[in-house]
């Protein structure tokens, strides 16, 4: 009986052993990544025309698949075009069926966006894809510019923007972090005019509360878009601030004649906005001059600041169940865009190593304008600039719109993705593994019979 029983453990390992072997020779359908631009059938840019260089210049891609299945695993790869960059890189978002359900992810870089199907789509026909991102131009010219996306069939579509100079004195931003405040930031006299009795009146937007404590600090430009703020920051001796239950008064003592940054925090009062794509709001009112000097100027600045980073995804397929005509119409949606008209939400400008310099670079800039860092620590926390910067006006172009259009064929091919052998590999490694163990059963087995 005993005997009986090492026969059939022994006649076990042996079939699981063929079987294993069978199963880890059989091929394994690895993830193919699609170029996005194989299946593009038009792209353009849908708001403008005329955009500041830190303006959201959102774009869309429409996608159809056609006969060519999206499986589990697949990625797909945009491109950006070349004179655009991503708003947001590193951002992540769902790509979503019309029904909300999650059909992929995606994730943004600096020029492109690949997104990783799941099996969703498994089984379905005549795929479509909607994307919208969010960009901003790269580069620092003005002007007409065109921007160029690739299509299907070596094709192009070509949309026009205007790149216009920000020519304001006063530009907010704002932003979400992780512990339910949002850090707003000012830039006072961008264009570093003169500035007399110069005052900042700020209001804060619904569910926020304001945290009190401000920090001021004289500023300068790195370039025409990027500014760093100067240490240390301004004293209560150069400014006086009195809140309210809405933000605060700012009042200068001394007349500004530099770039000058406002940073300070909100609390939001219903955390359960924070992530909903909610748009927290606040509004800046900037006022100089009057006295024996004239008439009051004034300027405004309205900052808006969301979870949403207007990056997102609409698809699907038809539903072969059945007759297989039941369509979803998953690509004929724009799923995320809006016809909302986007605010000055930005200052206009980056903060460069998080917006404060450091000794050496302190030093250098000092050195360079011809000044010893212990005539620098003289000085008035406000100070007048060694140099106005100089007033650049771009013309605007009149009657400029965002359109498409097909131009000749790119005597290039898209080339798609080698496809990866990733998943046979490690069915491979994963299989060898197994049959090591069962081997070395069967070995048990044999010994023991």
């Amino acid at each position: 009986m005993k005997k009986n029983s090492q026969v059939r453990q022994l006649l076990i390992g042996i079939v699981s052993l063929v079987m294993l072997l069978v199963v880890s020779v059989l091929p394994v359908k690895a993830a193919t990544n699609h170029n996005g631009a194989d299946f593009t059938t038009s792209a353009k840019v849908t708001n403008g025309p005329d955009f500041k260089h830190a303006d959201t210049i959102d774009i869309q891609y429409k996608l159809d698949f056609g006969s060519t299945p999206i499986h589990n695993g697949d990625t797909i790869t945009l491109d950006l075009p070349a004179n655009l960059k991503a708003k947001t890189p590193g951002d992540t978002f769902d790509v979503l069926d019309t029904d909300g359900t999650v059909i992929g992810k995606a994730v943004v870089s600096d020029g492109k966006v690949v997104m990783t199907m799941n099996a969703a789509l498994e089984g379905k026909t005549n795929d479509k894809l909607t994307v919208n991102l969010a960009t901003k131009y790269r580069g620092e010219d003005s002007g007409e510019k065109d921007v160029i996306f690739n299509l299907k069939g070596n094709q192009t579509s070509t949309s026009v923007i205007n790149l216009v100079i920000n020519d304001a004195n006063l530009s907010k931003k704002g932003t979400l972090q992780d512990d339910g405040t949002i850090k707003w930031t000012i830039l006072v006299n961008r264009q570093e005019i003169t500035m007399k009795n110069l005052e900042i009146t700020d209001t804060i937007g619904d569910y926020q509360e304001m945290i009190h404590g401000v920090t001021v600090s004289n500023a300068y430009w790195v370039d025409t878009t990027n500014y760093k703020r100067e240490k240390p920051a301004m004293t209560a001796a150069d400014y006086k601030i009195t809140y309210t239950d809405q933000g605060f008064t700012l009042k200068f003592n001394d007349t500004v004649s530099n770039l000058v940054t406002i940073d300070y925090d909100t609390k939001v009062t219903d955390t359960s906005l924070i992530d909903s794509g909610y748009k927290f709001r606040n509004k800046a009112i900037m006022t100089w001059g009057g006295g024996t000097s004239g008439s009051k100027h004034s300027e405004e600045a309205n900052g808006k600041v969301s979870s949403s980073n207007g990056n997102g995804a609409v698809g699907g397929g038809d539903n072969n169940e059945g007759n297989g005509n039941e369509n979803n119409n998953g690509g004929d949606t724009d799923g995320v865009e809006t016809s909302e008209e986007e605010e000055d939400d930005t200052t206009g400008t980056i903060d460069v190593d998080g917006g404060t310099e450091a000794a050496a670079e302190e030093a250098a800039r000092e050195d360079k304008a011809g000044e010893s860092v212990a005539n620098q620590a003289e000085k008035k926390p406000v100070k007048k600039a060694k140099a106005k910067k100089a007033q650049v006006k771009a013309a605007k172009v009149a009657g400029v719109t965002a359109t498409e259009h097909p131009s000749k064929t790119v005597a290039k091919a898209n080339k798609k993705l080698p496809q990866t052998d990733d998943h046979i590999n490690g069915i491979a490694v994963l299989s060898g593994s197994v049959v090591l163990v069962v081997l070395g059963s069967a070995v048990i087995i044999r010994r023991h019979f």
